[in-house]
């Protein structure tokens, strides 16, 4: 499981990973074999890799926003 999380099954994994906490962690952790922490250590970087590329969705979304400096040189432009 490279990538990205692409199907339902794995998403609902992280989620369980995400939201599961103190004792009822604990006794995932205590069953999970090699391959489970395995797995979830790959739902964790798919996860990250997704959080990176959302943040930088969002970065390019506010400097396509944010026009004020352009529409001031507009405004010097126009008025020469």
């Amino acid at each position: 499981m490279k990538g990205l999380i692409t199907n339902q099954w794995d998403r609902d994994n992280l989620n369980f990973l995400l939201n599961t906490k103190g004792d009822d962690f604990k006794a995932w952790h205590a069953q999970a074999d090699e391959d489970d922490l395995k797995y979830a250590q790959e739902l964790m970087d798919a996860y990250s890799r997704e959080l990176l590329l959302r943040s930088q969705e969002l970065e390019i979304e506010a400097r396509l926003n944010n026009t004020h400096e352009a529409n001031m040189v507009i405004d010097r432009i126009r008025k020469l």
